[in-house]
């Protein structure tokens, strides 16, 4: 079944009217007319399935058969702080990162990474909303990832820090200083994870150093050396790995 993430306002009196956009998926794209079922979420917690109906203007609506609220809690939040990158390695962090259950998206620069810049355009950001919104639907998300404005480095760790109750920071440098993930998610059951991942030259020692001044922890994602893309879809779906089987 089709699913569709739909703000709570379209939603009323036993309807769902679809924006344009994702209508014109419904009939264009995916080729679904009167009589079919999609499911629509609200993106905070509800679930509802839907009956495609089409009106005389040629234009699609669903009316609501039934509904069910996800009693579905995540004991588990991760923000995934990446460095910023070209236009074609973020869209893919955004989408395989939703697909592995990133809770939220944190931009950042520092003195290596290929973007220097934290202002976002506007187009730019509804496309990448978008990527996410599209991945969340595909791959049976509840609720979307929260897609935050690039911050500068110092930033990206004061949040990190601050609004998580664990930071772990990925460099496949100093082997002596780094733990195991396992050992750094031993004893952790529940609560916000912070997880970051350098740029394409790595993080400087300066940067690493300010880390776990601030109480990061450093950690390995094994003996590979990662692509910056590849290891931050990486972090996120060994942490989840690692902590299933403590919430089972």
């Amino acid at each position: 079944m089709y699913r569709f993430f739909i703000t709570p306002e379209k939603i009323k009196d036993g309807k769902v009217h679809f924006p344009s956009d994702i209508a014109h998926q419904i009939t264009h794209v995916l080729r679904l007319g009167e009589g079919d079922q999609v499911m629509v979420l609200d993106n905070q917690g509800a679930m509802y399935y839907v009956k495609l109906v089409e009106e005389s203007n040629r234009t699609i609506h669903g009316k609501i058969t039934h509904s069910d609220l996800s009693t579905n809690k995540n004991l588990i939040s991760i923000t995934l702080l990446f460095g910023m990158t070209s236009r074609n390695k973020v869209e893919w962090i955004l989408q395989k990162g939703t697909e592995v259950g990133v809770t939220t998206f944190q931009p950042f620069i520092s003195s290596r990474t290929l973007v220097q810049s934290t202002s976002l355009a506007e187009k730019k950001e509804k496309r990448w909303e978008t990527i996410i919104r599209e991945a969340a639907e595909q791959s049976g998300q509840l609720f979307l990832p929260k897609l935050n404005q690039p911050v500068d480095f110092k930033t990206a760790l004061k949040i990190a820090r601050n609004d998580h109750d664990l930071c772990l920071l990925a460099w496949e440098h100093s082997p002596d200083d780094r733990q195991s993930l396992s050992r750094a998610l031993s004893g952790f059951t529940s609560g916000r994870i912070a997880l970051l991942v350098g740029p394409e030259g790595g993080f400087s020692d300066d940067e690493v150093k300010n880390a776990t001044k601030r109480g990061c922890t450093i950690v390995s994602l094994g003996e590979s050396i990662l692509r910056m893309e590849t290891a931050a879809i990486v972090f996120p779906a060994l942490v989840h790995y690692e902590l299933s089987g403590k919430n089972c």
